[in-house]
């Protein structure tokens, strides 16, 4: 069925649209490294993440030169590299934090680290939010750990007064959906 103007005004309206800003990184709780960035002071400098996505593999069977689609097995496509930027604060606090954690998951000076596989306790919360705030949908990647934090440039000669950033990328297994049943429905 064809749609019109009016019918996409209608819905448009009614259900609205996901914005840029309704995403928060609630929560990233590394503990066998000790990290813990819990919302509040440490997580409003997020500047940027990504809602995962999740890929069910194609298998094929044929019969009789028929082809049959069946579901295989579930991966995560940016496991291995999750990136987020965070806002530098003055102090240079959270990149702290996360160094001291990159350093228990392996320390070059000590050749000694964390080299055991990241377990249920090494989590990262992600949540999306309506416009009034309320939380939408929450997805915990399981697993997590440091995979890299990425270089602060600053403009020594040139310089605006531009607020610094740094990348922290992370990897983790797979995720899990806490989202309720009724919100999944679109109800």
């Amino acid at each position: 069925m064809a749609t019109t103007i009016q019918n996409f005004f209608a819905a448009a309206a009614d259900k609205q649209f996901s914005r840029d800003f309704l995403f928060r990184v609630q929560d990233i709780t590394l503990g066998s490294t000790g990290l813990n960035l819990a919302g509040g002071d440490d997580l409003i400098y997020a500047r940027s993440a990504a809602l995962p996505g999740r890929t069910i593999e194609n298998k094929e069977v044929s019969y009789m030169g028929l082809t049959f689609n069946i579901p295989g097995r579930a991966t995560y496509a940016n496991a291995a590299g999750y990136t987020i930027e965070f806002y530098a604060d003055a102090t240079n606090k959270i990149r702290d934090k996360l160094e001291k954690a990159s350093r228990a998951t392996f320390n070059d000076e000590t050749s000694k680290g964390e080299y055991g596989m990241p377990g249920p306790q090494d989590s990262m919360t992600l949540t999306l939010l309506d416009k009034q705030l309320i939380t939408k949908k929450t997805i915990k990647l399981v697993g997590a750990s440091i995979r890299d934090i990425g270089d602060m440039s600053y403009m020594i000669a040139d310089g605006t007064g531009e607020v610094v950033t740094f990348p922290v990328t992370f990897s983790y297994h797979f995720y899990q959906d806490f989202s309720k049943e009724d919100d999944r429905r679109g109800d």
